[in-house]
């Protein structure tokens, strides 16, 4: 290398490259999160009407059949639901899964090649200051010949 050149890292844009597929993961994965919050929040508000509907209907001590009928159809309405909305959250929750552990890979590709960007920059200092180190002997060695 060459005494007081720049340093520079061949792979510094593959280094960005990944930290901005990082990035694009972090978000990806907050997204997944809100989803998966979204579902459960439904799952549990589905199964507070369901438990407000059998309460009512236990409170109720004369009704018509067909408000009977009534009831029980919305119930068995609100059951599906439920049945939906836990196998959405199971779903979501894979995709939870799947989305941290491709973080995880992003972040060990970063950290990597930030690492190797480090050690090379080490390299550079140390060839430098050989560099200069050898420049001042021969300035000095030449003042000795001089005099």
């Amino acid at each position: 290398m060459k005494s007081g050149g720049r340093f520079r890292f061949p792979l510094e844009v593959v280094l960005k490259v990944r930290t901005l597929r990082e990035e694009q993961a972090r978000l990806e994965l907050a997204r997944a999160q809100s989803r998966l919050a979204r579902s459960r929040q439904a799952l549990s508000e589905t199964g507070a009407l369901i438990s407000g509907a059998l309460d009512r209907m236990k409170k109720a001590t004369s009704q018509k059949a067909s408000e009977y009928q009534l009831v029980f159809r919305y119930l068995e309405h609100l059951k599906v639901a439920q049945e939906g909305w836990r196998e959405q959250v199971a779903q979501e929750e894979i995709l939870l899964a799947e989305k941290i552990q491709a973080l995880k890979k992003s972040h060990q590709e970063r950290r990597l090649l930030e690492n190797l960007r480090e050690k090379r920059y080490l390299e550079f200092r140390r060839e430098l200051t050989k560099n200069l180190q050898n420049q001042s002997e021969a300035l000095v060695l030449a003042r000795w010949t001089k005099s």
